[in-house]
Formats: structure tokens, C-alpha cells, sequence
């Protein structure tokens, strides 16, 4: 039989394509995707506002708003000012007026705006071997510390608070050098800074802010100038204000300049101040940084009122800082603390209030003031010593059962036992 054809193959069937997805679906659909990432923000600061522990407090509430991640850049002032003038920051949190007021008229930024504030204080060991402590002011110190030889630890980073330091030396006709034994120039941030001095037994100018947040970590560190808070500190050259500033897109065309912008007005919006406020109160009886923007002062000056607010209870006017005035259910919130009073007739009683001197500290009262006058909802007053004031630990603005307040003041005369007190005038 003659051989068969051998039997074709069955055609296949093409191969299945994938199915083209329209073009408006696919640009949606990368919309969507690029929605997921959030916008990367690039915060360059100084090392105070990140070992205080102030950033990670506030920037979540930044970042669920605006769909951001704010990557911090810590490092001293003269640094992070270094790196916005190169265009590699979108924005600059720092606490040099000087070197602030000079990038924007280098056109690094096209304005400054005010932020908050805190204080420097001197910091030693506990034994205190330059005799510091009670010292009014720093250069006093300074010049002390000198003298005896004693160890001191400077950041040598060009920061801020480097600036400072160096200024008070200055003041005294002292150039640090190398060949100064007893001066540590170790060029690291606040918190090194501190940990160091610790180590050493070493005085160092500090930020009380970062202070108060490493105080557990610094067992061998007493504040020695300055005070227990801000209130305290007699030396109106320590006051330490903090600055914002949006790198200039027209200089730095790079960098991202809607969203620098939204930080900047979200840092000095009310809400976002009375956050910077509220850090630190619970945990420190005192706040690390007090608000001072532009837009916060309008509004405390302005006083709040309204069923929102609650009308205004209690008030710290005068010579200060920033005017203060409270609801009574804010007061109320505050830590309180008990205080025994023995009246005229031998009458011991136990009332809760709030400490004085930490009302007085949200006010920041000037340098020159010199005296308290409580003033009553009748119209009686009484004058105290603001020093003695300041240094009572059990001097209280407590609660009446009815509403209100009167003022504790254990050991001061009676007159300044005042009932209904509804302002606290400084002088």
C-alpha cells in the first residue's frame, strides 16, 4: 500500500491577548497610586526640637491633615540654615535671629515668622564647683566657671544655642580656644551635648526644653542659672526664640513649595500653637516651648469667650510675655496640687489648686517685674513680692466649692488670702 500523507496538526488557536485596559482607567488608576505616597516634606531644625521630644508630638496631626510625611533633618541652626540655602530643605525651624533675618535678605526665603519660644539656662554639676548657683546671670556664671578652671562642654556646632554661648563669652572679653583646658568643644547636638557634661561633671548652656526632657538620663546635673522655669530666669539675655521659614521657590525652584507653605500656616495656626503650649505640662508641671506666633497672641489678647471657650475666669495680665486668660474647666484641667492652710482662728483645711508660679510661667513675666497684685471679683486687691511668689512650692490659685478661686499662699500675710481672685496683675 503506498504510504499515507501523515495527518496534519489541528491549527491552533491564537494566543489569548491581554485585554487593553482605556487610557482614562489606566491615568485613574495612577492617580489613585500616586494619592497612596505621601508627599515627602523635608524639615530642616535644630537638634533642641527633636531630643525635646516636641516634633514627634506635633507632626502626626500635620501629617493625617496634608497627606505628608515631614522628614526631620536635626542638627544645629547654622547647619540647617546651611542646608535651605543650598535648596535641600523645604523648610527651616530654627533659633538664630541673626543668621534667620540674614537668609531672608539673601533670598533663601521670602519671610521669617515668629513661633515659639523657651529659655537657656546654665546647667553644672551638683557639687558646683565654680559656686554658680544662685547667680542672676550667665555671664556671671561664665566668668566664674573660668575663673575656678572648671570643666565646660560647649556644642562647637555652630547652633543656636553654640551662638549663644559664644556671645556670653564674648560679653566677658573670653575667647574659647584649644589651648583652654578646662573648655570641651565636642561639636555634637543638645542631647550629646548634655549627656557629655553629665559624664564630664561639666557646666554647659543648655535649651531648657531639652533639659527638662533628658533630666532623668542627667542624674550628676543641676540647673544652676536660670531657675526652676522660665518665670524664674532673671536673665533677659537667655530668652531663646524660635523661627519658621519656607525655602524660596524662586531661588530653589526644586522644592516643594505648596506644601511648605501649608506647614508653615498649620506651625503658627492657633490649634497647632496651643498644641506647642500643652507639651510638657503634665509630665514637667511647666510647658518646654511657650507659643508666640502672630496669630496665637491676636487671639490671647483678644481673650476667649463664648459657650466654645467658656467665659474667662481667671487672667494673668501686666508686665509679661504673653497675657493669659482661662475657663475655669481649662484651669480645672491643669496639675493640681494640695495645700494646708492654717487661718487666724487655728483652723487647718486642705484645698487643691493650681501652683502660682506655673500660671505665672504661661505668661512669661519680663525680667523687671517686680510684684504681684491679686485683684478680686469685688474689686479688692493685695500686692505680693514676685520673687517670693515665684519661690513658694505651695503657693495655689485654688478651687472654691461654689465656683471660682481664692489664692493660698501658706506663710505670706493674710491679705493675700484672697477670695474670688480673677486676675493676677505683674508689676
Amino acid at each position: 500500500m503506498p504510504a499515507q500523507a501523515p495527518a496534519q496538526a489541528p491549527a491552533q488557536a491564537p494566543a489569548a491577548q491581554p485585554t487593553a485596559v482605556p487610557q482614562a482607567a489606566a491615568e485613574s488608576t495612577a492617580v489613585l497610586a500616586a494619592a497612596a505616597e505621601p508627599i515627602r516634606l523635608i524639615l530642616a531644625t535644630t537638634t533642641s526640637t527633636a531630643d525635646s521630644g516636641l516634633l514627634d508630638f506635633i507632626l502626626p496631626d500635620f501629617e493625617g491633615k496634608n497627606g505628608a510625611k515631614v522628614d526631620v533633618v536635626a542638627v544645629g541652626t547654622g547647619q540647617a540654615l546651611e542646608i535651605g540655602a543650598k535648596g535641600d530643605a523645604d523648610v527651616v525651624l530654627v533659633h538664630s535671629r541673626k543668621g534667620e533675618d540674614q537668609f531672608v535678605a539673601d533670598g533663601n526665603a521670602k519671610e521669617r515668622f515668629d513661633v515659639m519660644f523657651n529659655d537657656y539656662i546654665v546647667v553644672g554639676p551638683t557639687e558646683d564647683p565654680a559656686k554658680v548657683k544662685g547667680m542672676e546671670l550667665a555671664k556671671e556664671a561664665f566668668g566664674a566657671i573660668a575663673d575656678s578652671g572648671s570643666a565646660f562642654v560647649s556644642r562647637g556646632d555652630k547652633s543656636g544655642t553654640n551662638t549663644k554661648e559664644l556671645s556670653i563669652w564674648s560679653s566677658i572679653q573670653i575667647t574659647p580656644t584649644a589651648e583652654l583646658a578646662w573648655y570641651n568643644n565636642i561639636g555634637q547636638g543638645m542631647g550629646d551635648t548634655l549627656l557629655f557634661a553629665n559624664e564630664k561633671q561639666g557646666y554647659t548652656l543648655a535649651d531648657r526644653g531639652t533639659y527638662l526632657a533628658m533630666r532623668d538620663k542627667l542624674p550628676a546635673l543641676d540647673i544652676l542659672v536660670g531657675g526652676q522655669n522660665l518665670a524664674e530666669n532673671k536673665d533677659k539675655a537667655l530668652l531663646n526664640p524660635y523661627g519658621v521659614l519656607a525655602v524660596n521657590p524662586e531661588k530653589h525652584p526644586a522644592v516643594k513649595a505648596e506644601m511648605a507653605a501649608r506647614f508653615v500656616d498649620w506651625l503658627i495656626s492657633v490649634e497647632t500653637q496651643e498644641m506647642i503650649g500643652g507639651y510638657g505640662v503634665e509630665q514637667f508641671g511647666q510647658p518646654l516651648f511657650y507659643p508666640s506666633s502672630a496669630a496665637f497672641l491676636a487671639a490671647q489678647q483678644a481673650q476667649p469667650t463664648g459657650e466654645a471657650q467658656g467665659a474667662v475666669a481667671l487672667k494673668v495680665t501686666g508686665k509679661v510675655g504673653a497675657e493669659q486668660g482661662w475657663a475655669e474647666a481649662d484651669v480645672r484641667a491643669m496639675k493640681t496640687l494640695e495645700v494646708q492652710y492654717t487661718n487666724s482662728k487655728g483652723e487647718t483645711a486642705t484645698y487643691t489648686g493650681v501652683l502660682v508660679s506655673e500660671l505665672l510661667a504661661l505668661a512669661a513675666p519680663a525680667a523687671d517685674a517686680t510684684a504681684l497684685e491679686l485683684v478680686a471679683d469685688d474689686g479688692y486687691s493685695a500686692e505680693a513680692p514676685l520673687s517670693d511668689v515665684l519661690a513658694c512650692a505651695d503657693c495655689i490659685v485654688a478651687f472654691r466649692d461654689g465656683g471660682g478661686f481664692t489664692t493660698v499662699l501658706p506663710n505670706f500675710a493674710k491679705n493675700l488670702q484672697v477670695k474670688g481672685v480673677v486676675e493676677i496683675k505683674v508689676k
